[in-house]
């Protein structure tokens, strides 16, 4: 009857309650990214004009990949993951989270024994995916500057920025195709965002705000 087809037409299927929770999950992410890419690149920031000055993180990378507090591997453990990711020290270093641990009594009688063992750090907000492209942009910088830390070369990103990353001269073209690569796919892109806040790496989590703010170049609000 059509009483009975306006009953069906107007029906929508109870969706389960985890699947309502991973969406909004989901949406949580996204808008912590949003408002990342606002802050961090697409707002002017009043009391900074221009790129990340790198030189201090320069300095705190160093003093990381030299200290004896850290083993030479490290392994890094992502979120809900017993399988550890293996790297060296140095790579670990352009985490500021791994930098904290670094900090310790370099005279400690007990350093060798350290050295032997593979520091384990914990990652509970970083996914492994997210884990794995960190470790690739960390490693591709690392293997470029050599054993020189101070070669290491980050993008400049402008604040604000004012056009795409491709076409903005301070961005390294190797950083432009990784960006490239994640965003393809924004659900990753928004998961690397969130990650690289969370293990503070400051010179990624400029690229994916920027990346983000790519998207808003050009629009209206309306759009």
């Amino acid at each position: 009857s059509a009483q009975q087809h306006r009953h069906r037409s107007t029906h929508t299927p109870r969706r389960g309650g985890r699947r309502v929770f991973a969406e909004l999950l989901a949406m949580a992410a996204l808008l912590r990214a949003l408002g990342l890419a606002c802050l961090a690149v697409a707002v002017p920031d009043p009391q900074s004009h221009g790129p990340t000055d790198y030189s201090a993180e320069l300095r705190d990378i160093q003093a990381c990949a030299s200290s004896n507090v850290l083993s030479a591997s490290v392994a890094l453990i992502p979120d809900g993951e017993v399988e550890r990711t293996v790297v060296d020290r140095g790579v670990a270093c352009l985490m500021k989270i791994v930098q904290g641990m670094a900090e310790g009594d370099e005279d400690d009688d007990e350093h060798e024994d350290r050295a032997a063992r593979i520091t384990e750090i914990p990652l509970p907000k970083v996914d492994a995916e997210s884990l794995r492209l960190i470790v690739q942009f960390a490693s591709g910088k690392v293997r470029t500057a050599g054993a020189d830390f101070q070669q290491l070369r980050f993008s400049e990103v402008p604040r604000p920025l004012s056009g795409p990353l491709s076409e903005t001269p301070s961005v390294l073209p190797e950083d432009v195709t990784f960006m490239d690569d994640v965003a393809a796919d924004l659900d990753r892109l928004f998961r690397l965002t969130n990650a690289a806040n969370f293990v503070d790496c400051p010179a990624l989590l400029d690229l994916c705000a920027a990346r983000i703010a790519q998207m808003f170049i050009g629009k209206t609000p309306q759009q």
